[in-house]
């Protein structure tokens, strides 16, 4: 059923407000506030992140369109991915309205539309500047798969640790290229509770999530190997008041990263496969389709749920070969060929969500 949106674009700034904000603010001759430093807005720390808020918020992304909406959806259906009661859902959803987090409209009893407030600027982080579109502290990509491991935890606290190892995994490895990302014992002292921040309960919690291959530091020519080869490691460790680092990589079947160049790649194939069966009776150059635009559909919709419109659409020009053009179903790809298959892919979700 979770074929929806297979890599869930969620903005770093909201997986660190419910991972929950750090008290350790003081750095070396200054103060640095979470909150101004991810440019959080205020309505996501207006209230307490507990782990059905956190599941519930996790799951509406999964099910989201690429503008934030859920349409006609069966409330138990998101009730039933976030592993909580509808009665929980319902809760949660008021705590969320009342707090400008969303609007949700209750079309009949048990089938809701929700629409996420400033989706691209709230939950992606994208910024509209004049033509350019701009993130400011970034995005991380989520397989669903992960996804669904995130939401089964069954410890908040563990729950909110994952939130930010893949935060830093996004930044250290992904966009810094290192080949593992660090969390220092500070960092995360800092956002746990005191209860639960001492050395061995945090190791415990790591070694509790499965999709992480995690080491220990504490050997000091291993650490300054690593300061040499991450440089904004560098500027974190400065005045770390307890000597422990753990290295962390996500596992390869959990990393949305590695999983996308493969479904890209297959997605190419496709489309390849479709202009040489179809190539013998129209020119698909004159159409000018990027190859950007068909990844970042895949990415969205779903590497499985592209190639089953891709193949729709070449089994059509099979069938009616020159005279598709004049087909009015299909008229408007030859027209705008990037928006129908935006469009077939919304319906091809749309038939899941309400399977």
């Amino acid at each position: 059923m979770m074929e929806t949106n297979r890599h869930i674009l969620i903005a770093n700034k909201l997986l660190v407000a419910m991972s929950g904000l750090t008290r350790w603010t003081k750095r070396p001759d200054h103060y640095r506030y979470e909150q101004h430093h991810y440019n959080i807005p205020a309505c996501f720390t207006a209230f307490k992140w507990t782990k059905s808020r956190i599941r519930h918020i996790l799951s509406i992304l999964a099910y989201a369109d690429d503008q934030g909406k859920l349409e006609f959806i069966e409330d138990h259906m998101v009730a039933d991915f976030a592993c909580t009661s509808v009665r929980s859902l319902h809760n949660n959803l008021k705590t969320f309205e009342q707090n400008g987090l969303m609007t949700v409209i209750r079309h009949f009893p048990g089938v809701i539309s929700i629409q996420l407030t400033d989706y691209l600027e709230n939950y992606r982080d994208l910024f509209v500047d004049g033509a350019v579109v701009v993130s400011k502290t970034g995005y991380t990509s989520v397989w669903h798969g992960l996804l669904s491991e995130l939401i089964a935890l069954d410890n908040v606290n563990t729950l909110r640790l994952a939130l930010r190892t893949i935060v830093q995994v996004e930044k250290d490895v992904h966009v810094q290229s290192n080949e593992q990302a660090i969390l220092t014992y500070d960092e995360i002292k800092g956002f746990l509770p005191k209860y639960c921040g001492h050395k061995l309960a945090i190791q415990k919690m790591m070694s509790g999530l499965k999709f992480l291959q995690v080491s220990l530091v504490e050997d000091s020519k291993r650490f300054l190997n690593m300061v040499k080869q991450n440089i904004s490691l560098k500027k974190r460790v400065q005045d770390a008041t307890r000597p422990l680092l753990l290295e962390v990589q996500l596992s390869a079947a959990q990393d949305s990263k590695q999983i996308k160049e493969k479904d890209r790649t297959e997605v190419q194939l496709v489309w390849f496969e479709m202009r040489k069966r179809v190539g013998e009776f129209f020119d698909f150059d004159a159409l000018k389709v990027n190859r950007d635009s068909l990844f970042s559909m895949s990415d969205t919709f779903g590497a499985e749920t592209f190639k089953r419109v891709v193949e729709e659409l070449k089994q059509a020009f099979l069938h009616h070969r020159e005279d598709l053009v004049h087909s009015s179903t299909h008229k408007l790809f030859f027209e705008e060929p990037i928006f129908y298959l935006h469009q077939r892919l919304k319906e091809n979700q749309a038939k899941l969500a309400i399977a």
